[in-house]
């Protein structure tokens, strides 16, 4: 109802209107009022709110084209941003040596080990690995550090674990000190470690395993201790060629089924070392010359 429409007020003369037709126009007019300045607001408020809206939308728009040239940019200089490996340092047979890379993780390499890696990480840290280390790497919850090997490949983001893949030994392994890692073989389901567990990796079969051990007797070596736990012969003799920079030959087949678990915790020389394994094989016997190491 408009003012115009309403005729109340016609009606009143100051005494001929009793008080509740007063009251009742009174309530009349306040209800036409009401309607009014609501339909007033009503459309402010449409106006304003379509306002928005186009503001709401070019924002968006110039929202748009700011934020996807930078994506690109950081999709294009970041995903995949894996540089080559560029550089080598490696750990000669005989040798413990230790190496810290640009990211701050210190790698320590087993005799006859090789470590490859780039001058500058980007955003994945990543390095290759022929042989066995101790890495302890500096945390990161956004740049993965991966270690890839021949047959494993293993990624942590701050923790420290050992890897070890010996071109010519039967098995690759991973182990964790303090952490987490996860190890795959080609891509596969990753393994999660748990700290004390290895996994390994048997290259003639494929078959793989996680096993509870004490991870510090797997990474002892670092120290110079030699610990040798249910392995052949051969295994042994592999350690021994590393450790002591010398060249195996085993004569006879007559110990391939020797398996051997010793400890050698001060330094001991391959003198010493050898006389302790002739003593847990009857009948071994071995000689050293120059180099050349002959078990017969």
């Amino acid at each position: 109802m408009s003012l115009n429409e309403f005729k109340g007020w016609e009606r009143i003369d100051g005494s001929a209107v009793s008080t509740e037709e007063t009251n009742e126009s009174f309530s009349a007019v306040m209800k036409a009022a009401k309607s009014i300045e609501n339909d007033y607001i009503s459309k402010k408020v449409r106006e304003r709110a379509i306002r928005v809206r186009r503001l709401i939308a070019a924002a968006a728009v110039v929202v748009l084209l700011i934020v996807v040239p930078i994506s690109a940019y950081f999709y294009l200089n970041t995903e995949g941003d894996n540089p080559e490996p560029t550089a080598q340092y490696s750990a000669p047979k005989g040798q413990i040596s230790e190496i810290v890379l640009s990211d701050g993780t210190k790698v320590i390499l087993n005799a006859g080990s090789t470590l490859s890696y780039p001058d500058n990480f980007g955003r994945v840290r990543q390095v290759s690995l022929t042989g066995e280390a101790v890495f302890y790497v500096s945390a990161s919850k956004i740049r993965p550090f991966i270690v890839s090997t021949e047959t494993l490949q293993v990624r942590a983001h701050g923790t420290v674990f050992s890897v070890c893949d010996y071109p010519e030994d039967e098995q690759a392994s991973a182990t964790l000190c303090s952490g987490k890692i996860s190890v795959n073989r080609n891509n596969e389901n990753e393994s999660h470690l748990n700290i004390d567990q290895i996994f390994k990796y048997e290259k003639a079969t494929g078959a793989t395993s996680i096993m509870e051990i004490d991870a510090d007797e797997v990474i002892s070596w670092k120290d110079g201790e030699l610990r040798i736990k249910s392995l052949s012969l051969n295994q042994v003799m592999k350690i021994i060629e590393r450790r002591y920079d010398v060249n195996v030959h085993i004569t006879t087949a007559a110990y391939n089924n020797a398996v051997l678990t010793i400890k050698f915790l001060n330094g001991e020389s391959l003198e010493q070392v050898m006389e302790a394994i002739s003593r847990l094989i009857p009948g071994m016997s071995y000689s050293i010359e120059d180099h050349d190491l002959y078990i017969r």
